[in-house]
């Protein structure tokens, strides 16, 4: 629910992105915090919004009502080189991991990045 996705995050406020699995761990989307919190807060948007937007919006109830279906996404075994540029050139904050057979392993994110940089220049 919005309710449970909103005490996840408030909770762990370094998660940027929920992600959506099924029960064999088939990746199914991504949810970002920024359109969780417009779910929960679009009643204060001005009503120069386009209505289609605020309407999704705010009858949204399930994380299904969320989420990011389209989602570029690497595998384990692809060179760190080939998925920096991948973020940059997409503009990703992040990255969902894809394991072989296609289930979902883990999400590489920007902040990961910068710590593993980080621990190596000392």
């Amino acid at each position: 629910t919005i309710r449970s996705m909103a005490k996840l995050i408030v909770k762990h406020p370094e998660i940027h992105y929920l992600c959506v699995v099924d029960e064999s761990e088939n990746l199914l989307g991504l949810i970002s915090r920024k359109r969780l919190f417009q779910s929960i807060f679009s009643h204060s948007v001005s009503a120069s919004s386009k209505v289609t937007e605020l309407y999704s919006l705010l009858t949204s109830e399930h994380a299904g009502d969320l989420v990011i279906r389209h989602v570029l996404t690497c595998k384990e075994s692809d060179p760190l080189d080939e998925i920096i540029n991948l973020m940059i050139s997409h503009r990703l904050n992040a990255i969902p991991v894809l394991n072989e057979v296609g289930k979902f392993e883990g999400l590489v994110t920007i902040e990961r990045l910068l710590s593993k940089w980080l621990k190596k220049k000392g």
